[in-house]
C-alpha cells in the first residue's frame, strides 16, 4: 500500500526550482524586509515504486502574520512537463517574509477546474471555503484522470522565522478524497464464486462529490489538535440528500473460482472501486454509506446478492493491531474502505469494519458472508 507522502520544509536563502523541467506561475511580490526561505519538498514514500501517486503539478501557499494582520506571502503553481513520482522529485525553494506566525499549504495535482479561484486566493477565509466536485477529477469509469492525477493537500502553521533565520519544518499532504474498494471472496471447502459478464453489480448508496478542498492534517498539528486554534479547514455535514449519490458497477468480464485451502490461493479478488468525498453523517445516521450486490455467483449454478446493506459500525486498527470498535460516523479524507463479500454457504452477514489510512496499513475492510 502507499505511505503518507512526507514532505519537508527548509527555510534558508536561495530559490531553486525542481530539477525536473516545468511552467512555473508566480503570483505574489514580497516587501522590502524579508527573510530569504528556501523551501525544500521532499517527497518520500516507504511503499513501491509503481503505488506511489503521480504528480502533476505542485502549488505553495505561505501566509504570514504582520502588524496589519495575517498576509499572503507566496502563491506559486508548477507545472510538470513529465509526471513524476514522489521520490523522483527534488527541492523547490521559496523566499517568505519574517514572521512569527507562518502557515503553509502545499497542494498537489489540483484539479483544473479550481486553478483560476487558486491563482486569485488572497486570505485564509478564502481557500477554507472553496468547494470542490470530485467527478471533475473522474473519467468515465469513475477513475482518476491521469492527466489531472490524484489531488492531495497539507497544512502546517506555526512557523516562526527570524531576519535572515534557516529553519527545518516538516510536514505531510494527503489524498483528497476517500476510495471504496469492492472484493469478493470464496470460503467454506467447496464454496464457488465469481461474477458474470453484463449480470454481477455492485451499487453504492449515499456517498457524495461535494468536499472543501484544502485541510489540516493530524500528523501536521492541524487537524483533530486539542487547540482547536490550531486546526485548518472544514468537513461537510448535513449534507442534503438531493446530493447523496448512487453508482452501479457491472461486470465486464466473467470469472468463477472456487475455494482453495492451498498455500497462496487467491481466494478473494477485487471486483471495482469508487471515490468518495469526506463528510459527516446526520446525527440519526440516515445517510451512512449502504451496498448493494445483485447476481454473484454462489455455487455452480446459483446466484445471491444483498439490497441496500448499511454499514454501521467500524473497527479502528492502531500501529500495534489493536482494534476498537465505533460507531461508523463519518468518511474521511485519504482512507480506503474495502468491502469484502465472503460467499459461503450462509446468508449475507456484516462481520466487521475495519478502518486504517490510506497508506502503509490496509484500510477500512467491510466482510459480508453470502
Amino acid at each position: 500500500m502507499r505511505k503518507k507522502l512526507l514532505h519537508i520544509i527548509y527555510l534558508a536563502s536561495t530559490i531553486l526550482l525542481f530539477s525536473c523541467s516545468r511552467e512555473a506561475d508566480v503570483a505574489y511580490e514580497l516587501p522590502a524586509h524579508t527573510t530569504r526561505a528556501q523551501l525544500s519538498i521532499d517527497l518520500v514514500n516507504n511503499g513501491d515504486v509503481e503505488q506511489q501517486e503521480k504528480i502533476n503539478s505542485m502549488r505553495f501557499i505561505v501566509f504570514g502574520s504582520t502588524p496589519g494582520g495575517v498576509r499572503l506571502d507566496v502563491n506559486e503553481h508548477i507545472l510538470l512537463s513529465t509526471p513524476e513520482t514522489a521520490t523522483d522529485i527534488d527541492a523547490q525553494l521559496l523566499e517568505v517574509t519574517s514572521s512569527n506566525d507562518i502557515l503553509v499549504v502545499v497542494i498537489a495535482n489540483e484539479p483544473q477546474s479550481l486553478t483560476s479561484q487558486l491563482d486569485g486566493i488572497a486570505n485564509l477565509l478564502t481557500l477554507q471555503e472553496m468547494i470542490y466536485d470530485i467527478s471533475s477529477i473522474l473519467n468515465n469509469d469513475g477513475q482518476i484522470i491521469s492527466a489531472t492525477g490524484m489531488p492531495m493537500t497539507g497544512v502546517i502553521r506555526d512557523i516562526s522565522i527570524a531576519p535572515d533565520e534557516t529553519k527545518t519544518v516538516q510536514m505531510v499532504i494527503e489524498r483528497a478524497v476517500a476510495r471504496v474498494d469492492v472484493f469478493i471472496e470464496a470460503i467454506d471447502g467447496g464454496a464457488v464464486t465469481g461474477y458474470i459478464a453484463g449480470s454481477t453489480s455492485v451499487t453504492l448508496h449515499n456517498f457524495s462529490y461535494d468536499s472543501y478542498f484544502v485541510m489540516g492534517n493530524v500528523d501536521n498539528g492541524t487537524r483533530d489538535n486539542a487547540d482547536s486554534s490550531k486546526n485548518y479547514g472544514k468537513v461537510k455535514e448535513n449534507v442534503p440528500e438531493k446530493d447523496l449519490l448512487t453508482d452501479t458497477w457491472t461486470a465486464a468480464t466473467s470469472e468463477k473460482w472456487a475455494y482453495s485451502s492451498a498455500a497462496g490461493a487467491k481466494n478473494r479478488k477485487l471486483l471495482c472501486s469508487f471515490y468518495t468525498a469526506e463528510r459527516i453523517f446526520k446525527s440519526d445516521y440516515s445517510d451512512r454509506l449502504a451496498v448493494s450486490m445483485a447476481n454473484v455467483p454462489k455455487g455452480p449454478s446459483d446466484i445471491t446478492g444483498i439490497t441496500e446493506k448499511v454499514i454501521e459500525t467500524i473497527t479502528k486498527v492502531d500501529d500495534k493491531g489493536g482494534s476498537t470498535a465505533q460507531p461508523f460516523t463519518e468518511i474521511r479524507r485519504n482512507n480506503v474502505y474495502q468491502i469484502t463479500a465472503r460467499v459461503g454457504k450462509i446468508g449475507i452477514q456484516i462481520l466487521t469494519v475495519t478502518v486504517e489510512d490510506w497508506g502503509e496499513k490496509q484500510d477500512i475492510d467491510l466482510d459480508l458472508d453470502m
